[in-house]
């Protein structure tokens, strides 16, 4: 079958050139007709040319009957091709230029003219015609056996740019996918970003198929561009022998040989296909394929390979929806590849190796520049890490390497940053959307991006969809498992920062990410808790830019003092105080000291002193500001009162109960009298006025406890209406309640609403939960009173550990859970041991419990002294009655 193919398409490339060279004698002889002499340029084709298609006739006929063998047809048919588009040309020339008998004189003057202009392209066309003709006239003169004056194609055409790589670290998934897509479809696609392997699968893709094809050609295109893919066509049909003196001819003739059975099987790989509008442009071919998409012919007896960055390249190329691509490597893959770049990869531990690999993303083309900067500068992995470590300018210069690999081949840039920049650059020309998402991304925690913090305003679903598709198909962002976010890989987002440095944008870009937080972080309050909670690992990034443009500045302010109010209402008051803080400075600074914002965020610092212990140093700040307040908001203002709220329950704080009950109830009947009971601002005032209340009382009969018991159950039903019963508000104001009722005696009602409390905290927040913890520490103290001592140590000793692993061992809170623990061992009266060794511990923290402001401090150090008089004596009681026993 293969022959009577070969056979057919040698004699169509007979008739073709017989064809064309009879159209060309014709016109000749038209010409010679009119007693025109024929110019002399033209008199050895116009000789030659009779007589070798007289011969190729008889050729023609020889290889219909079998007679002409299929080495010297295959030899034959580029030449034949080759002249057949010469003499086509000189026709389409001869009918421009030689004059007919018709033409007039004005016409044969034209044509006159536009021969001198066309001069030298004939004689080129002349020359290349005679020299097939004589190739043509050598072959039919000396028969079918005889050489012929062509060279002979190679049969074993190798094109691959690199040596097979010794040290090549299998990737079998890859290779798996590769040949099943190849054999079923006859071309493949791999996608990647830059740097992740992609050219070396190729190239052993290439070795593994000479393998399995031995007889088979090899070809390599560059497709990075119409230029690099021109000179890679001219390289193939250079080496293949194919005649072309033009681009078109290259193209036509490449496709050609491409096409055509008899030369054998192939595998063609277009490297670094990156730009889809490389696949668009237009080819300078005028008979030939238009673009490289048709430059590619479906045949069974070529593969094709494609490499590229951009994953719809390939689907346009190979095949759509089986692309394949290429991810870094495993732990495994790349501690191998690192230990074929480094002689000395013995003497290090496999942990080492497995850290570095890490921290390089498991990128090889990163894993091979961090061990050739290793070889060269004497240096070793531990080093290393640590340059990597240091982040920044270290990171960025090490990363900007580069480096000679001969697995990667010479025109291979082996800089990370530069490979990437490639990318970065294409896609700022061509999708300038999917270029701000990615410089926006970069300035964020790698993990974690939300859809909310990507897409614009207002912006179009498809521009969003399009934009991020682009990231994803050039691999420089991927989707997180939960299926709504997006990471980017530390050393791309470096890479990008780097990029938008030396565009001189890196600021614009740190200032528009400070704006989008700014305005997209809400106000930290319980039902935001959730977004705030998916927002503040970017927050941390942002608030560490130093080089903020003028306008940012205010934005950062306000972002810190959001983030502030977040960080008190989860307790973590020492980093909401430096954020109050810095905010209130950043904002006196820019706006002035008496600025409502500056203002406000005195107030939150305030706030979080108290909760620090410091609840005599915030009463100094907020009477300082005060007078401020009423200036620029009134005095019955909900900010003003806040003050006036935090100065009575600093107060209560440090024990002044009678100069904080004046203030927390004129505060509580001022906000009744402006927002009325039932906002959350007045229920929490009159919660604050109950607490108080309830720490004044003297005993269970005293008028202020039984005011706090009704007080908290008309708050607690409030808040419960407003919020529901499980709300981190509602829960802290049924502890409170449990406490008064614990006071007045209604023990079985305190019970109850201790337990619901830590139940809905619980289930809210967790068992390690502060607010979870000091609840579970006063129901404690509350089954202590009832003689419950059992259930009391049980609860006293998972309180007291969760806060030492939490708060530290020297927090007030650990020490108050220490004494609770000391007092109940004490009243059970069994474990002196564990009481001699829980006071000492306490007693160890003598000066932070003196450096608090709390009025019980006292209270804890005499407990300790006197439970270890106690266990001295209990112990040399127990002693004595040992020796009493053995009198006996």
């Amino acid at each position: 079958m293969a022959e009577a193919v070969a056979v057919i398409s040698f004699v169509a490339a007979v008739i073709s050139l017989v064809d064309a060279g009879s159209k060309v004698l014709t016109r000749l002889n038209e010409f010679n007709a009119a007693s025109q002499e024929i110019p002399e340029s033209f008199k050895n084709v116009y000789a030659q040319l009779p007589i070798v298609l007289d011969a190729l006739r008889r050729t023609e006929a020889r290889a219909k009957a079998g007679n002409v063998d299929r080495r010297t047809q295959e030899a034959l048919i580029p030449t034949i091709q080759g002249c057949r588009d010469r003499v086509a040309g000189l026709y389409d020339i001869l009918e421009d230029l030689l004059p007919t008998q018709r033409d007039s004189s004005f016409d044969r003057a034209i044509k006159a003219a536009k021969s001198l202009s066309k001069d030298k392209k004939v004689q080129k066309l002349l020359k290349d015609i005679d020299s097939y003709l004589t190739s043509l006239t050598f072959h039919n003169t000396s028969g079918d056996a005889a050489p012929i004056n062509h060279p002979q194609p190679l049969r074993r055409l190798n094109m691959i740019p690199a040596d097979r790589d010794k040290n090549f670290v299998d990737r079998p998934d890859i290779f798996r996918c590769l040949d099943l897509t190849t054999k079923e479809y006859g071309r493949a696609a791999i996608a990647g970003i830059g740097g992740v392997g992609k050219t070396q699968i190729a190239v052993e893709q290439c070795y593994r198929y000479r393998e399995s094809h031995p007889s088979s050609n090899l070809l390599w295109l560059q497709a990075g561009s119409v230029p690099k893919l021109l000179q890679s066509c001219k390289d193939a049909c250079d080496r293949l022998h194919l005649p072309s003196n033009s681009q078109s001819d290259t193209l036509r003739m490449l496709h050609t040989w491409l096409g055509e059975e008899s030369n054998g099987s192939w595998m063609l790989v277009l490297d670094n296909a990156d730009d889809l509008d490389t696949l668009e442009q237009r080819l300078p071919s005028e008979t030939g394929p238009k673009t490289l998409l048709q430059l590619i012919p479906h045949k069974a007896h070529g593969k094709i390979l494609v490499t590229t960055r951009d994953r719809r390249v390939g689907e346009r190329l190979a095949v759509r929806g089986r692309t394949i691509v290429i991810p870094p490597m495993t732990l495994r893959e790349g501690r191998t590849l690192l230990a074929s770049y480094l002689p000395t990869a013995r003497d290090y531990e496999k942990a080492d190796l497995d850290e570095l690999v890490e921290t390089l993303d498991c990128l090889p083309l990163a894993i091979s520049q961090a061990a050739a900067y290793m070889t060269e500068n004497y240096m070793d992995v531990a080093e290393y890490i640590s340059l990597l470590d240091a982040g920044g300018d270290e990171m960025e210069a090490l990363l900007s390497e580069s480096f000679s690999d001969a697995r990667r081949g010479e025109a291979a840039d082996n800089s990370v940053l530069r490979t990437w920049k490639l990318s970065f650059d294409q896609i700022t020309s061509r999708f300038r959307r999917a270029a701000d998402m990615l410089s926006l991304m970069s300035m964020f925690d790698r993990q974690g991006v939300s859809d909310e913090l990507l897409r614009k305003d207002g912006e179009p679903r498809h521009v969003f969809i399009t934009a991020v598709a682009t990231l994803q198909n050039f691999s420089l962002i991927g989707k997180c498992t939960d299926g709504k976010s997006y990471y980017m890989h530390r050393l791309i987002q470096i890479a990008v920062r780097t990029w938008l440095q030396l565009k001189g944008t890196l600021a614009q870009w740190e200032g528009e990410a400070t704006h989008l937080l700014s305005t997209r972080f809400p106000s930290g309050d319980y039902e935001t808790w959730p977004i705030c909670e998916v927002l503040i690992p970017h927050v941390r990034i942002v608030l560490e830019f130093g080089r903020l443009p003028q306008e940012s500045l205010l934005q950062r302010a306000e972002l810190l003092h959001k983030v502030a109010w977040f960080d008190r209402r989860q307790d973590r008051w020492q980093l909401a105080y430096d954020r109050a803080d810095e905010a209130s400075k950043s904002f006196e600074r820019i706006l002035g000291p008496e600025a409502r914002e500056t203002l406000s965020s005195k107030i939150t610092a305030a706030d979080a002193l108290i909760e620090l212990e410091k609840p005599r140093e915030a009463v100094a700040f907020l009477t300082e500001i005060l007078p401020a307040m009423e200036r620029v908001y009134g005095p019955d203002h909900i900010e003003t009162l806040r003050n006036k709220g935090n100065q009575g329950w600093a107060k209560f704080r440090y024990g002044d109960f009678s100069g904080a009950d004046a203030q927390l109830r004129e505060v509580a009947r001022a906000r009744e009298r402006t927002l009325g009971f039932m906002h959350v601002s007045t229920l929490l005032a009159y919660n604050n006025v109950a607490v108080n209340a309830s720490a004044c009382s003297l005993d269970k009969d005293d008028p202020r406890a039984q005011e706090a018991v009704d007080l908290g159950r008309r708050v607690l039903a409030a808040r419960q209406q407003l919020l529901g019963p499980k709300h981190i508000d509602v829960c802290e104001i049924q502890g409170n309640l449990a406490e008064f009722l614990d006071q007045t005696e209604q023990y079985a009602e305190a019970e109850r609403c201790y337990k619901s409390a830590i139940a809905a905290r619980d289930e809210l927040f967790g068992p390690s939960n502060p607010w979870t913890l000091t609840l579970m520490h006063n129901l404690a103290v509350f089954y202590s009173s009832q003689l419950k001592y059992r259930e009391a140590l049980k609860l006293d000793r998972e309180v007291l550990s969760a806060r030492v692993q939490i708060l530290g061992e020297d927090h007030i809170d650990t020490l108050m859970s220490r004494n609770n623990f000391c007092v109940t061992l004490d009243c059970i009266g069994e474990d002196w041991e564990e009481l001699a060794l829980q006071s000492r511990l306490l007693l160890n923290y003598r000066d932070a419990i003196e450096r608090t402001q709390r009025p019980f401090t006292d209270t804890l150090i005499s407990n300790a002294e006197r439970h270890l008089m106690e266990v001295n004596r209990q112990l040399y009681r127990r002693s004595m009655e040992r020796e009493s026993e053995k009198f006996e």
